[in-house]
């Protein structure tokens, strides 16, 4: 089987227009101007918000599609033949929504004839397809949170088997009322407007929009190519809305996960944790790696990234690993913000101190509505 690594990658976000600019504003946010990047953020409601301006919510969508898809193309160093190799896979939650919501506000305003402009979603994989003119038509991965992630597991899968050569795996989530007023209808968001995952006191997640992608291939660029070892998917039946408080699926997932890549938890430098901020999903996952710790009598760094750009739904697998294996690359693993006080009988914190460091090897687990979760685990150590 072929080996598979993470050649070149890209982001916008609330963090910065590119993966440079996140990074170091990363490392730059503590608990003490926390509040003041989250005004910065948050315009009339709580959100972060990618901070570029345009005419259209059509005109953002593309544009920033766009921009994410090339940059990962020239980070990789792919020539115009491997380019046109790319097979593509898009994960998102609420993929086109922004568009179609501003095209239907032109039809009740007498704008347009078009009552509903599109209906599914082929006109975005037509889009990257014709932009990096590739031979082969995209795929659409929609698993709610775990979307992105899974995609990356599934082009990953294809590539150890020699069924594809190399994969462009996009993640992207754009702000739409759609998705917004479903969040607040279930009474998930934060009314005080600050993230506290895994602390008892979090009172609700924020949302956020950015787009990345990664390239997957069978040979690494750079020593530094983060490698992926494992994944593994499993499925939770206790609720389309809400996952198990006793964590065992999540448990589950870590563990074959752990298994598959033939290593135990001491060999881990960090797991990157889901870490929503909504209560049932807090206790879930906090009781999980829990249990996890117990079980196996050792512990790793946890680490949770969301209150740095938001909740971005399908797109948190691709935004997420971007923005952790970068910081690694960088010299440095992320502290949690925002975290003061820990559940009842649960034995371990997450990381709140920036931890410097030069390679690693990093469980990741997220988890998404309909009891989706998927564990994937990359390391560039040597």
């Amino acid at each position: 089987m072929n080996k598979v690594y993470i050649t070149g990658s890209s982001i916008i976000c609330a963090l910065g227009n590119n993966k440079e600019d996140s990074v170091k504003k990363i490392e730059q946010i503590n608990d003490t101007n926390y509040s003041n990047y989250l005004e910065e953020n948050y315009e009339d409601i709580k959100y972060y918000r990618i901070k570029k301006s345009f005419d259209s919510h059509k005109e953002k969508f593309y544009s920033i599609l766009k921009e994410v898809v090339l940059k990962a193309i020239e980070d990789a160093k792919l020539t115009q033949e491997e380019t046109q190799e790319l097979h593509v896979f898009l994960g998102s939650t609420s993929m086109s929504i922004s568009i179609v919501e501003e095209e239907h506000l032109k039809y009740k305003k007498n704008l347009s004839t078009d009552k509903i402009k599109h209906i599914g979603y082929g006109e975005i994989g037509n889009f990257i397809e014709n932009l990096i003119n590739s031979k082969y038509s995209s795929t659409i991965v929609q698993t709610a949170c775990t979307s992105s992630v899974n995609a990356i597991c599934y082009a990953n899968d294809l590539i150890k088997n020699n069924k594809i050569k190399r994969a462009l795996i996009i993640g992207f989530e754009f702000f739409n009322h759609t998705t917004y007023r479903g969040f607040e209808s279930l009474m998930l968001l934060s009314p005080s407007g600050e993230y506290k995952p895994f602390d008892i006191n979090s009172d609700g997640l924020i949302l956020g929009e950015a787009c990345s992608a990664v390239i997957l291939e069978s040979e690494k660029k750079y020593t530094s190519d983060f490698e992926i070892l494992s994944s593994n998917n499993s499925f939770d039946s206790y609720s389309v809305t809400s996952s198990n408080p006793n964590g065992e699926v999540s448990l589950s997932c870590m563990e074959q996960a752990l298994n598959k890549a033939n290593i135990s938890i001491q060999n881990l430098t960090c797991l990157k944790a889901h870490a929503t901020g909504s209560e049932n999903s807090n206790l879930s996952e906090v009781t999980a790696i829990d249990k996890l710790f117990k079980k196996h009598n050792q512990k790793t760094n946890v680490v949770i990234l969301k209150p740095y750009i938001g909740h971005t739904l399908g797109a948190c697998g691709t935004n997420e690993i971007v923005l952790l294996c970068e910081s690694i690359k960088n010299n440095f693993l992320p502290k949690t913000i925002n975290f003061y006080e820990k559940y009842n009988n649960i034995n371990f914190t997450p990381l709140l101190e920036n931890k410097y460091i030069n390679q690693a090897t990093i469980l990741f687990h997220f988890i998404g509505f309909g009891g989706s979760n998927t564990s994937i685990i990359l390391s560039n150590e040597k």
